[in-house]
């Protein structure tokens, strides 16, 4: 049963992230210092997170 919460949690974490950083890199025109900033996380963290996250930037 926990399993099953774990992946519903990690699924709607990775939505969430997904969605506030391209909200970020929407608002700064895809400036990534500028949105990480914005988000209060690092410019390392951004890039990382966009890439785990598959995020296409185009």
């Amino acid at each position: 049963m926990n399993a099953g919460r774990t992946d519903v949690w990690d699924t709607l974490t990775r939505r969430f992230e997904t969605s506030l950083i391209q909200a970020a890199l929407a608002t700064t025109r895809g400036r990534r210092i500028e949105a990480a900033q914005k988000l209060g996380i690092g410019r390392n963290t951004i890039t990382r997170k966009i890439q785990e996250l598959g995020i296409d930037e185009g």
